[in-house]
């Protein structure tokens, strides 16, 4: 009586399931297909770390200082990456900001050692002139993107980049396409 009462769970727990994951898969699946136009990337907020910022005195090179991803958010990352791809996004080139949590976001998306770009870099608690600095290096980045239209790419960055590329803001691991214009200005193509 008790296995038939664990497997009649399971299938109601299955059939309660399915709908969320197909619709995960449908809505993965439009995120590709966007992906496919030309001087479109995917912007992606980190996944998730727990806490806000860094701490006082951290050190880029040293990630025991840094905010980092949590168990739930480095499985997390995993699980993006293979949506990705049964959605159908086989390969794609991957940036990361220096930040450990985003190149560890990356790597664990699962297609392969992720390009560290330095315009990702946090520009959250910077003053004006750095993030205006930040900001112009990843347009230029993006505009050289655009020029030799080196086709679709994911960005692994931070919310307030996000929102000073996109102006949208994104929760942890949350995604986004853009459009590239000429100068490597973006505009959401995704809601």
């Amino acid at each position: 009586m008790k296995r038939l009462l664990v497997g009649v769970v399971c299938v109601l727990g299955w059939i309660l399931m399915a709908p969320l994951w197909a619709n995960d898969l449908a809505s993965e699946r439009a995120l590709v297909a966007q992906l496919q136009e030309p001087h479109r990337i995917l912007l992606m907020r980190h996944a998730a770390a727990p806490g806000i910022g860094d701490p006082a005195g951290f050190e880029l090179e040293d990630c025991s200082t840094q905010r980092n991803l949590s168990a739930a958010g480095r499985e997390q990352a995993r699980e993006i990456g293979e949506r990705l791809r049964a959605a159908g996004l086989d390969a794609i080139r991957v940036f990361a900001g220096p930040w450990c949590r985003n190149a560890d976001t990356a790597r664990l998306l699962g297609y392969g050692e992720p390009q560290i770009l330095g315009a990702l870099g946090s520009i959250f608690r910077t003053n004006e002139s750095d993030r205006e600095r930040w900001m112009r290096a990843w347009h230029a980045h993006l505009a050289a993107e655009v020029a030799r239209d080196a086709g679709p790419a994911v960005y692994v960055t931070h919310r307030a980049n996000v929102m000073g590329l996109s102006g949208r803001s994104l929760g942890a691991g949350d995604m986004l396409v853009v459009q590239l214009d000429a100068d490597g200005r973006a505009r959401p193509v995704t809601d």
